[in-house]
């Protein structure tokens, strides 16, 4: 069934969550991430989960990293594995000192799993400052399930 939060669903694929459900269960069926456009041509669905019980997974991965395109750990990464369908992120990035520096993901429909990079810009395009930051991640469903994590990364320079 169509995500109700989405504008449009013009161009939005409808996927089937599990090849093993039966094909006339509208539980089975769900918006395309954004994160893939909305759609998986030839690809796996966004939406896929195989029929078993586990935690959501949030990593950063470098925790350490240095956007100065020497081609090594120039991003971070924030790879996510859920356990449902239909989730929104808003992932918010914030200096050691509590300020909000950069607003990554605003209301953004993800996939069952999938990665939103931070390339160590603020909300001004300019390269933060070296330091340590916190990632807060912000999911909730229409089902009125929150779920919130808050992971640390360093953004690093070469002396």
């Amino acid at each position: 069934m169509d995500f109700d939060l989405l504008a449009t669903t013009e161009g939005v694929s409808l996927e089937r969550i599990n090849y093993d459900r039966e094909t006339d269960d509208k539980t089975n069926w769900h918006s395309a991430s954004e994160l893939v456009g909305f759609a998986t041509p030839g690809y796996e669905n966004s939406q896929f989960k195989e029929l078993q019980d586990f935690d959501d997974l949030v990593i950063i991965d470098p925790e350490i990293f240095s956007p100065d395109n020497d081609g090594f750990e120039d991003f971070t990464n924030i790879s996510f594995t859920l356990d449902e369908p239909g989730y929104v992120a808003n992932i918010k990035i914030y200096d050691s000192k509590g300020r909000l520096i950069r607003y990554l993901s605003n209301n953004q429909l993800l996939g069952i799993d999938g990665i939103i990079t931070w390339d160590g810009l603020d909300d001004r395009d300019q390269k933060a400052p070296v330091g340590i930051y916190v990632i807060f991640i912000e999911i909730f469903d229409l089902n009125g399930i929150v779920k919130q994590y808050k992971k640390s990364v360093v953004l690093a320079a070469k002396w």
